[in-house]
């Protein structure tokens, strides 16, 4: 029986995060919503991530969401796009914590991202639900979910589903390039 694990992550736009997490081998599902933390009353744009730990580590996610995310900056919308890891357990908490940590040499500013108890997830509706593989040509999605998921080839190639790296590829060139993202 699989027993599957479940991380929520903010710190962008919910379809941004989404279609990188849907991307990934591992992942059983990605869904967009509204989290709070556990003890928090704020709720912020999210994604709670549903995945099997003998296909994908806690290290991977928690690196794929720090390379796809402005993770170091204080910009504008901060307040709305919290950089955050949300845990259901005590190792998982301790995992994504070290892996934070970990990823730190990957970057040359500090780490704004936190990890928290995950709390209370809200959905968003049906419609909203895997905006990118249903309009991979939407200029949002061409202009800034496609650049995630570029450096989510680039960066984790080896991670990503060879069915989502295809829908990438091809969406990649109805989009105006011949050389499909690296």
């Amino acid at each position: 029986m699989l027993k599957t694990q479940q991380l929520g992550f903010s710190g962008s736009c919910y379809w941004c995060m989404e279609a990188v997490f849907q991307s990934l081998e591992g992942v059983i599902s990605a869904e967009q919503g509204w989290m709070a933390a556990l003890n928090g009353d704020e709720r912020h744009e999210a994604v709670l991530v549903e995945y099997d730990p003998l296909k994908i580590t806690v290290d991977v996610l928690v690196g794929v969401h720090l390379h796809t995310h402005h993770c170091t900056s204080e910009h504008a919308l901060r307040d709305r796009y919290p950089s955050a890891v949300y845990a259901y357990s005590e190792p998982q908490r301790n995992r994504a914590v070290e892996a934070v940590n970990l990823h730190q040499g990957d970057f040359r500013e500090p780490l704004l991202t936190q990890v928290e108890d995950g709390g209370e997830f809200e959905p968003c509706d049906d419609e909203k639900q895997n905006y990118f593989f249903d309009h991979p040509n939407r200029p949002f999605c061409e202009g800034q979910i496609m650049p995630k998921l570029q450096i989510l080839l680039a960066r984790f190639g080896d991670h990503v589903s060879e069915e989502k790296q295809h829908l990438i590829e091809q969406a990649y060139k109805k989009g105006g390039s011949d050389d499909p993202p690296k």
